[in-house]
């Protein structure tokens, strides 16, 4: 792809942006993400949104960049935050401070999406549960990863590739795995 294409690229996807209602600034878009807003998004600067196979080479886990907020939900994404082709689905909140990368594929929800009980379900009534997510400065999630509903992920943790984050993640640790587990503090690694 030439650089006069990628710069195309990123221009109309700011445009898009603009047009979803969405605050950012120097923010550098490759690709074009989805986006349905229905409450607030906030982009910090120097962020980089990678939405589609061609602008991560991990393209088979997902394709494109999906942000969906639902009415009076907010998403906070930091600044000098990575993320490819991610989904995020918002009914409540969800911050992602700054200097996060985010693998290809993550998904991150703050909610059910449904009821648990097969009655409620059956009959779409009853309180769906939900939950603010808050994913710390300097942390990294790798590919494939699913964030749940009320989880706060530490500054400077890393979550492994395919983990499923139910739980509170203290600063500084490693922890992958399905269910996920502890395995080493960072700075034992860096050694």
């Amino acid at each position: 792809m030439t650089e006069v294409l990628r710069v195309l690229i990123n221009n109309i996807s700011k445009i898009y942006m603009s047009l979803k209602k969405v605050s950012f600034s120097s923010v550098v878009l490759n690709g074009f993400p989805y986006i349905r807003n229905n409450g607030r998004i906030i982009i910090g600067p120097k962020t980089i949104i990678n939405s589609g196979y061609r602008f991560n080479p991990v393209y088979n886990i997902a394709k494109t960049m999906f942000i969906t907020l639902h009415e009076t939900s907010e998403l906070i994404i930091g600044e000098n935050v990575g993320i490819s082709n991610c989904v995020i689905y918002c009914t409540r909140k969800i911050i992602i401070e700054n200097d996060v990368m985010i693998g290809a594929g993550v998904k991150i929800y703050d909610t059910d999406f449904h009821q648990i009980d097969p009655v409620h379900r059956k009959n779409d009534y009853g309180i769906i549960k939900s939950g603010p997510i808050t994913i710390k400065s300097n942390a990294f999630i790798g590919a494939g990863s699913i964030i749940l509903k009320g989880v706060t992920i530490g500054s400077g943790s890393v979550i492994g590739a395919n983990s499923v984050v139910y739980k509170n993640i203290p600063d500084s640790e490693i922890w992958a795995g399905n269910p996920i587990k502890y395995i080493s503090k960072v700075d034992k690694l860096s050694n």
